[in-house]
């Protein structure tokens, strides 16, 4: 990972370092200044070592979400970089025909056009490195897409990589290694042997001294596997078949040809990377002289690795941020329920001339105490639930070419470590200075505060909310942005809560009025809140505003009207007789205590609130997705071909080949695919690589893929391929290089390339101008884009695709087609056509999938990622569970006495037992029923506002009834048996000991 919340993560740490050591220097200083109170402070950690575990827990938690978040981007930055470090082995560098060796989005299709260049610019590359120590190895290389099959095991693999170097060159590029882990030479393979790597062999069956045949568009050619070995480098982690460079020449009719020069930067396969720049600064000279490219290739691979590993970073924080609120909300809870558990205790101290300075380090010191051991506890247990993340990751990604592994850098655990330190150091100050305002007479007997005391602070939080709340609401409307204009409102209504109550408005409807205003104003549909102040750009911190906002109106609005819902009960339960005392006494303890019981509440319903929203918004579009026809854009079957062998008319070829049924293919289209330099005409912005893709007249005639966007004049997304296929220099563009409004995606944009001027959630624009250009020259092509593809098409339609007819004339020899799609007749088999279509051609390479096996995997990995996120943010309602733990072991210590008078009057064990179970399950209960109905609100205005872009139209709201159910249910459970302990032993206190406490 390279940053965190948009900061540098080595600028990050610094700070995080420096921001630490003054706090632990200043409490450090006063410790020493003050050695009583830090004795006072810490002697309270040991006396009760329940309560300390609880304090523990609930400190941890935000700790523990942030390591697991920055573990798991550890975890895929690793990943890539490891998978990236496979691929390419000791190879840091890689020049080419231009165009050809650079990446295309997207997994399916190669590069066509051949590329091949002389073998004799290895000399003149390697010249120009010589005597500067910068690389230590260049060779000429071969890297094709071949098929190879294993008669005797009767097994085809249709895409293995041929890989073929110099083995007069491969010191310092090549290590080949055998089972035993000897080294083995390309140069030792007679004419007609092959190595082969483990992944082909075990894909084949075959082993040392078989046969297999390579087919590379000609007749096949036999070799003998010489042995089966061990190798990084030749650009895949997939199967790869090994060959001296003169005979791969000789195979491909390649004679004197190489594909691409390899070079190896001095130092291992990790240190030689940091001299690419400087390597290419020597090479790109000589390159551009021979019409080739300079590709810094692994360290691009490394940088996209980073860019990986910060997009999931980005999800967990996000999700997990509600679960870091209700983890301060619970650090808040606990701090006050000490200081009303010792207030008499402060009082007395106050009262002998301790000052309120004195009171905030004594607790400061304390926290600070319970507040490093948690957030070690919590970054252990951080990783730990990374781990299972990471577990259910690689099972999500698990593929031939991408590896999941665990791995967490000591750099992430001290950030989290830092953060969460400092987090709960904020927090607990907070709540020591809170603490130490009181009045000495009502501390000591244990009054509440004079009202007079609190005047002067209303005043001052009903300005600060006043100034700061228009400051957002003025900065929101100026930039159009949806979050700080309706936090800014909020903020103004929440103003006016202090206000009121200074001028002698009830609580009741101090509170009530303001806390139904937000959630009105919070539920409202985002097309209202457009109609007032126009368009409006959202993203996720407008969901993250729109949870603690909500879940402040409703904590409010439910705790200053409690009293009209306990009449409500008391008039329908309370007539049951055994029922009533036991409702009753449930019910008056958590009106009593409003702070307590609205900052449990808060918490619960805010995670409940994420989770029902998270899982219910996620599940519709993830439904919506799922439609086989618009995903594969009205095709059944779908195949790539290798560059070396493309062809040229795949309806053509079907109806010679053997063993296919033409009868049953209904429609063929085909892909070409391209490197470009584009450029929009008419910006300032330089030319970047894109891809450009030639969709043949089949194709277009057929594809039903849906557009996002639509250029004037057209009506439709038929009318706009109709155009592509009659009219040349036209062309579509895919979604991800168009700026949006509203902003909910973490993907790291692919590329540079960019088109402006409109947006698409408008979902019309004026035709756009773009000039492409072959990076291997030629003149340029301009294209005119009018239309924008749908969010639901697959990543492999992205680039800009224009017809065939336009690429041919404007890249001749270059735009081969080496994709492909077949539309079937109904009711044939699209997995047995695509394994027929494979066989009968293998010479091809083409390898091919029906595209509902296609989607399913998708669709698959997009699932666990969603259950994983879902898993991440129920971790909050341990916070939940936790606070209700916590005031009900409170409780029994406050309630002391009054279980001593109840039980005195007639209350029997069971019943006492009863009212503190039943508090805990109507506060677990308010909050599941209160934030699902809250959740369930904004999904639907989620769903209702994308349904108004054209590609989610038949977006409709999927609520998961079971699965939430399942979760709140088990939750609820859990939580009050959280309060069981407490119960029970509230139940054996006898009324005589009670009754004597002081």
């Amino acid at each position: 990972m390279s940053e965190l919340f948009g900061i540098p993560v080595g600028s990050l740490l610094v700070g995080l370092a420096i921001a630490l050591g003054l706090v632990v220097s200043v409490l450090a200083a006063l410790a020493l200044r003050n050695p009583v109170l830090v004795k006072l402070g810490v002697r309270n950690v040991g006396r009760r070592g329940g309560r300390t575990a609880l304090i523990v827990l609930g400190l941890m938690l935000g700790t523990t979400i942030i390591t697991a978040a920055l573990a798991t981007g550890d975890t895929m930055t690793h990943t890539v970089r490891a998978t990236a470090v496979e691929s390419l082995g000791a190879t840091d560098m890689i020049v080419s025909a231009a165009g050809t060796g650079t990446d295309v989005p997207g997994e399916l299709g190669d590069v066509s056009g051949f590329g091949y260049v002389s073998q004799s610019v290895v000399r003149e590359l390697e010249g120009a490195l010589e005597g500067t120590g910068l690389a230590d190895g260049v060779t000429g290389a071969i890297v094709e897409q071949v098929a190879v099959q294993a008669p005797q095991q009767r097994r085809t693999e249709p895409r293995v990589t041929l890989f073929a170097p110099d083995p007069a060159r491969t010191e310092n590029i090549v290590s080949i290694v055998d089972a035993s882990g000897a080294e083995r030479s390309l140069g030792e393979l007679r004419a007609g042997e092959a190595f082969l790597d483990e992944d082909a062999a075990e894909e084949l069956g075959v082993a040392a001294g078989d046969k297999v045949l390579l087919f590379a568009g000609s007749r096949p050619a036999e070799l003998v596997v010489a042995d089966v070995v061990g190798f990084a480098g030749t650009g895949t982690t997939g199967s790869a078949l090994l060959l001296p460079l003169r005979e791969a020449q000789e195979l491909l009719r390649r004679q004197g040809l190489i594909r691409h020069v390899l070079v190896s930067n001095t130092g291992d396969d990790m240190s030689g990377v940091g001299l690419s720049d400087a390597v290419a600064e020597r090479l790109q000279p000589v390159a551009e002289v021979l019409g080739l490219e300079v590709a810094t290739s692994k360290q691009d691979a490394l940088a996209e690795a980073d860019e990986a590993g910060n997009a999931f970073m980005a999800i967990f924080t996000t999700f997990g941020s509600f679960s870091i609120a209700a983890g301060i909300l619970l650090i808040f809870l606990i701090f006050v329920m000490l200081a009303a558990e010792r207030r008499g205790e402060l009082g007395i101290a106050r009262a002998i001339g301790t000052r309120r300075s004195h009171l905030v380090q004594l607790y400061t010191f304390e926290g600070l105490a319970y507040d490093l051991g948690a957030a070690l506890v919590g970054a252990l247990l951080g990783v730990l639930i990374a781990y299972g993340m990471v577990f259910v990751l690689a099972s999500a990604f698990a593929t031939e070419e991408l590896s999941v592994e665990f791995a967490v850098t000591a750099r992430s655990l001290a950030i989290a470590y830092a953060l969460g330190v400092l987090l709960t150091f904020v927090v607990v100050a907070v709540s020591a200075w809170r603490v130490s305002v009181m009045t000495i007479s009502a501390a000591i007997r244990n009054l509440p505060e004079p009202a007079s005391q609190r005047r002067r602070g209303r005043w001052i939080l009903g300005l600060v909310g006043l100034t700061f709340g228009g400051l957002l609401t003025a900065s929101g409307l100026a930039g159009s942005a949806a979050t700080p204009l309706m936090l800014g409102i909020s903020l103004l209504v929440i103003s006016a809560v202090p206000f009121a109550r200074l001028l002698g408005v009830p609580d009741r409807a101090a509170f009530t009025v303001p806390g139904i205003a937000i959630i009105v104003l919070w539920l409202l549909p985002w097309s209202v809140w457009e109609r007032a102040f126009g368009q409006l750009a959202m993203d996720f911190s407008t969901w993250i505003a729109s949870g603690l906002m909500l879940v402040t109106g409703v904590v409010w609005v439910i705790m200053f009207n409690a009293d009209l819902v306990i009449g409500l009960a008391f008039r329908t339960v309370g007539r049951i007789r055994a029922a009533a005392p036991v409702l009753r006494v449930a019910l008056a303890y958590p009106l009593a205590g409003r702070f307590r019981t609205g900052t449990t509440l808060a918490m619960f319903t805010l995670v409940v609130f994420t989770l029902v929203t998270g899982t219910t918004s996620s599940g519709s579009f993830m439904a919506a997705f799922q439609d086989v026809d618009a995903y594969g854009g009205g095709f059944d079957v779908r195949a790539t071909t290798a560059p070396a062998a493309p062809i040229w008319n795949l309806e053509a070829a079907i109806a010679q080949a053997p063993g296919v049924d033409r009868e049953r293919v209904v429609a063929v289209g085909s892909q070409s695919v391209l490197p470009v330099s584009a450029k929009q005409v008419g910006t300032e912005r330089a030319a970047e690589t894109y891809a450009v893709r030639g969709l043949d007249s089949g194709f277009l005639a057929h594809t039903t893929f849906e557009l996002g966007a639509i250029a004037r004049p057209y009506a439709s997304a038929r009318d706009v391929w109709a155009a592509l296929r009659e009219t040349p220099g036209l062309a579509v563009a895919d979604s991800l290089i168009v700026p949006r409004r509203d902003q909910f995606g973490f993907a790291p944009p692919v590329g540079d390339f960019r088109l402006s001027g409109f947006l698409y959630d408008d979902g019309v624009f004026d035709p756009v101008p773009v000039v492409v250009r072959d990076p291997d020259g030629g003149p340029p092509l301009r294209l005119t884009v009018i239309g924008v593809l749908s969010d639901t098409a697959p990543v492999e339609m992205m680039g800009l695709s224009t017809s065939q007819e336009t690429l041919a004339v404007a890249f001749p020899n270059r735009a081969l087609p080496t994709i492909h799609y077949v539309a079937l007749a109904p009711g044939a088999d699209a997995r047995a056509e695509a394994a027929r279509l494979e066989s009968a051609f293998l010479a091809n390479g083409m390898e091919a999938e029906a595209v509902e096996d296609v989607l399913a995997d998708v669709t698959a990995a997009s699932v666990t990622i969603n259950r994983l996120i879902q898993g991440f943010m129920g971790l909050g309602l341990i916070v939940g569970v936790a606070a209700l733990g916590v005031v009900a072991a409170r409780s029994v210590v406050e309630r002391r006495q009054q279980i001593g008078v109840l039980r005195a009057i007639g209350f029997r064990r069971g019943m006492v037992q009863a009212s503190f179970i039943l508090e805990a399950a109507l506060v677990a209960l308010t909050s599941i029923v209160v934030g699902s109905a809250l959740g369930l609100v904004l999904a639907f205005n989620i769903v209702s506002d994308q349904r108004e872009q054209a590609s989610w139209e038949g977006l409709t709201l999927v609520v998961p009834w079971l699965n939430l159910g399942i979760i709140f249910l088990a939750v609820f459970l859990v939580a009050v048996g959280t309060t069981f302990a407490p119960a029970l032993r509230a139940s054996r206190i006898r009324p005589a000991e009670a009754l004597r406490y002081q």
